[in-house]
């Protein structure tokens, strides 16, 4: 990426940084002003952590004139694509995680992307809409969180999305618990649509955790040279990601169990239908024969001229229809 000698004015960083937080020593956070974050990333001691909107053009000017990152990483920061990676260059490690989607305040499932960028003494975030973990975090520094390094913001940040999904799917397994109850006392009708649900919220998900576990696993031996400070926190961050994924993988696993079950119970259902139509069919069709019979107005039909020959035609109609009857069961009975 060449970059010009002159960034443009809107490129300042009092233009467009939603959010800055200097942390000292002590892992105490101070919120910055747009026009102090220059002057808070010369400062030797602490880290600060820098907030950006990708939607905005002058953040993501910041990042090309102003953040202390090396071109590679800006160029991951600042690029369209969606997918997860995270990637270690030199001492700096740059990535491109889910997060969920916070709307007006109020919390969503939509599945969105969060960038980061991380380097000694600097955490670079950008996100196209607001996020609902990076707002908790927000909210724990403004009641006291301390964070030591960069590395616990991210792993804060992470945590509280682990923490989401894992209220999603107990909710995802309370309204499989109550599908299950429903399925032992007879189906209703809209359980497989139930179970469907679950199955493709779970299956979104553990999708993104799956992919993320992968990255971190993979980012543990990546940073035992250049980062051996940041192994035992990236172990932990991977372990973290592998309860949850653990979690919606055996929800999807029983979502997947319940359609079958359902499926078996329903097919039950049909075949005790169907056998009690065949039995109504094949006792009906003996009086139909003999009604059939006796309604043919041929000469010399059995009592014709017999007193109470109506009768005698509806006994033999139903000793004809009986006799059926007990020949299915005898043959069920087999």
């Amino acid at each position: 990426m060449n970059r010009p000698e002159q960034p443009p004015v809107e490129s300042t960083p009092a233009s467009g940084i939603i959010s800055a937080f200097q942390f000292d020593a002590d892992g105490k956070a101070r919120s910055l002003q747009s026009g102090e974050v220059t002057a808070a990333l010369s400062n030797p001691s602490g880290f600060v952590w820098v907030h950006l909107s990708r939607a905005d053009i002058r953040c993501r000017n910041w990042v090309e004139f102003h953040a202390p990152l090396t071109e590679v990483v800006r160029e991951i920061l600042l690029s369209d694509e969606d997918h997860q990676r995270v990637e270690v260059y030199g001492r700096e490690i740059v990535g491109v995680i889910p997060e969920l989607h916070l709307e007006f305040d109020n919390p969503t499932e939509e599945l969105t992307r969060l960038r980061f960028a991380l380097a000694d003494r600097l955490l670079v975030t950008m996100r196209r809409i607001p996020l609902r973990s990076v707002e908790n975090v927000r909210r724990a520094i403004a009641a006291g969180t301390l964070y030591m390094t960069p590395i616990e913001v991210l792993d804060a940040i992470i945590d509280h999305f682990a923490d989401v999904i894992g209220k999603l799917a107990e909710r995802i397994g309370n309204d499989l618990d109550a599908v299950e109850e429903r399925i032992a006392h007879g189906p209703r009708g809209n359980e497989s649509l139930l179970i469907a649900r679950a199955r493709s919220q779970s299956i979104r998900v553990h999708r993104q955790l799956s992919q993320m576990r992968s990255l971190f696993h993979r980012l543990e031996l990546r940073v035992i040279g250049p980062l051996p400070e940041l192994a035992a926190p990236v172990q932990s961050l991977a372990q973290k990601i592998d309860d949850f994924d653990h979690s919606v993988a055996g929800i999807h696993d029983r979502a997947r169990l319940l359609q079958e079950e359902l499926a078996g119970r329903m097919a039950e259902l049909t075949n005790r239908r169907l056998l009690t139509l065949s039995i109504l069919t094949a006792g009906i069709l003996p009086p139909t024969l003999v009604t059939g019979f006796f309604g043919m107005n041929t000469k010399d039909l059995p009592f014709l001229d017999t007193p109470g020959g109506t009768w005698y035609a509806l006994a033999l109609a139903a000793g004809a229809a009986t006799l059926t009857y007990f020949a299915i069961q005898r043959m069920r009975a087999l």
